[in-house]
């Protein structure tokens, strides 16, 4: 019996079943645990009987989405008789967190220097973040296409982030996504929470962008949803914190008859 989300396929075949909602995610969806996916299960499963196939995985980027071996998996998935098409019912759109974030994609973000900032804002180069969310929000428009022509109709749900604490805490002690990199480029421990802040409103935004270019995306805000507690690390609620963020789905799955 399935009572969960179903990270292995196996299990369905195992079970004879067959997914009704097709979550594709970076570690929120995937993170051991604590993750959105089981709370969103919960919430889909109260009046209606839903089966959650999660795909992507943990670190995922968006740009993955769009081409690669996660966007073979996803056309397979959608597609009415290789996949799932017949049996899916919505879609749940996760990504973009760890396309900005850690050592390597943050400091692109940055001005090599910013000991000298006196905001947030200046601490960003010239047209960013702008630059970077426009090709997430191109890819995570690319995953709403393709929803779109293989089951026309099908609702795509997709998230923001609440604003992280940046306070270098991680998994296994390794905390690289936010303070780190932000030392990196000497930003003062001042301005990080506003800079994290700025990135994850701007980075709301482009989500807008994409809602408004296609009417089948339902857009959920998790902005000020959480306290500085309900993070286990920089970049991953704590169990309780998920649950929360998890109710902010609960009016538009309601609205789209998912739940």
């Amino acid at each position: 019996m399935i009572n969960g989300p179903v990270w292995n396929e196996s299990i369905l075949k195992r079970e004879g079943v067959f997914p009704t909602i097709l979550a594709i995610g970076d570690s929120w969806f995937w993170y051991p645990e604590n993750n959105l996916a089981s709370p969103l299960h919960n919430i889909v499963n109260r009046r209606h009987t839903h089966v959650i196939l999660v795909r992507g995985h943990n670190g995922a980027e968006a740009l993955e989405y769009q081409s690669g071996p996660i966007r073979a998996q996803i056309e397979k998935d959608l597609d009415r008789d290789k996949g799932y098409g017949r049996t899916l019912k919505a879609v749940f759109l996760s990504g973009g967190g760890n396309d900005l974030a850690g050592s390597d994609d943050l400091p692109q973000l940055l001005l090599e220097n910013c000991s000298a900032a006196t905001s947030a804002a200046a601490c960003l180069r010239a047209g960013q973040p702008e630059q970077l969310f426009r090709r997430v929000r191109d890819s995570l428009l690319s995953v709403v296409a393709l929803v779109e022509k293989k089951i026309p109709g099908t609702p795509v749900f997709i998230h923001g982030y609440d604003y992280a604490c940046p306070n270098g805490e991680g998994f296994l002690g390794l905390g690289q996504w936010l303070q780190f990199p932000m030392d990196q480029c000497k930003v003062k421990r001042t301005l990080h929470q506003d800079l994290v802040n700025v990135l994850i409103d701007r980075f709301r935004v482009a989500l807008e962008e994409v809602q408004a270019q296609a009417p089948s995306v339902r857009l959920v805000d998790g902005r000020k949803t959480l306290s500085s507690a309900d993070w286990a690390n920089e970049l991953h609620p704590t169990v309780p914190g998920f649950n929360r963020l998890a109710k902010c789905w609960q009016a538009p799955l309601e609205t789209a008859g998912i739940a």
